[in-house]
């Protein structure tokens, strides 16, 4: 069955995979700035982001420092990045020029089907084609 997802839960995976970006390279804290960057948005906006997944329950947002994710932040945020990596395994083998940008497009959408599918296929991957780190999640 297809489900469509809002704009709140689309938003929600593209911010904790930014937070997630950070958390790899070492940030524990990560503040409106770095998200604002990435993802070319305000830091008003970055902050809003940020304060909006404190309140959904994926961490605590520290006044003038940033968001610190909790244990299901971390998870979620794994499995999005997961999803997004393995997203771009496919994508490359089929000789897609800009997976990256694909894979966020198609990640938007994508049923339980398709990572399952994808799970299978490219499941035991440690990297993506861009050679970062396929993050393991606990099933």
């Amino acid at each position: 069955m297809f489900a469509v997802r809002t704009k709140f839960v689309t938003k929600t995976e593209v911010v904790l995979r930014t937070v997630y970006t950070a958390l790899e390279k070492g940030l524990a804290v990560i503040g409106p700035t770095q998200v604002a960057e990435e993802l070319g948005v305000s830091k008003s906006t970055a902050q809003k982001m940020l304060n909006e997944l404190s309140k959904a329950g994926y961490g605590v947002y520290v006044p003038k420092k940033g968001l610190v994710l909790n244990e299901r932040g971390k998870m979620e945020a794994r499995a999005a990045v997961r999803m997004h990596r393995l997203i771009e395994c496919l994508l490359a083998d089929l000789g897609v020029e800009d997976f990256c940008k694909e894979a966020e497009k198609i990640g938007m959408v994508a049923g339980s089907s398709l990572v399952d599918a994808l799970e299978a296929r490219y499941g035991d991957r440690e990297f993506c084609p861009c050679g970062k780190r396929i993050p393991e999640v606990k099933k």
